[in-house]
């Protein structure tokens, strides 16, 4: 394992985690409108990436949204149990630092307000809009943790939010998305020591 590889082996604050309870009102608030976006193939994954400037707000400061990614099944767990998928939005300050929205999905009924994302995810199109703001339900309950990228070189530093409720796709769109956006049987990360007597 190389040096920029080594905060995955002996980091402290590493993600993902499993979530025991602790859930909040959530003190972000959201800026995200439609953006054009790429694909990207990264680490067995296809990242979405963003070009235009859509943020969000954490104590007035703001993170530019710079790439969208899927993990199957999630990697964060509530009371040991796993999601379906893990949607994860990263964003960065202006000063880099890092600030990640996990999201879980689940199968139910089909999510029409997920269409334009999974629309472009099977295309053969390089560019397209994606309007976040219909994805998102901002007023949802938080988990909150300093953590780490859950892909190599594992950097700490990430301001994690995790949030509490699953979105609902049906199994077809969940289908789309595992297919065209995960490039491996699995990727997601186990989860890691969680250190909780920082909250």
């Amino acid at each position: 394992m190389g040096e920029k590889f080594r905060f995955c082996k002996i980091g402290y604050n590493q993600s993902p985690i499993n979530i025991e309870n602790g859930f909040a009102e959530s003190d972000l608030s959201f800026s995200y409108q439609p953006s054009v976006v790429g694909k990207e193939k990264k680490n067995h994954v296809v990242n979405i990436n963003f070009g235009d400037e859509i943020f969000l707000l954490q104590s007035k400061k703001k993170y530019f949204l710079r790439s969208i990614s899927f993990h199957h099944p999630s990697e964060h767990l509530v009371k040991g149990e796993a999601s379906s998928l893990e949607m994860q939005l990263y964003h960065k300050s202006e000063n880099e630092q890092r600030l990640a929205l996990a999201i879980f999905l689940e199968v139910g009924k089909e999510n029409p307000a997920f269409d334009e994302l999974i629309n472009f995810l099977t295309s053969d199109k390089k560019e397209g809009k994606i309007d976040v703001s219909r994805i998102v339900k901002e007023s949802d309950k938080i988990f909150f943790y300093d953590g780490s990228l859950t892909t190599p070189p594992c950097t700490e530093g990430v301001k994690w939010y995790v949030m509490k409720t699953p979105i609902q796709l049906s199994k077809e769109q969940m289908n789309k998305i595992i297919k065209s956006a995960i490039l491996a049987k699995s990727n997601a990360r186990p989860t890691q020591e969680f250190h909780s007597e920082k909250y």
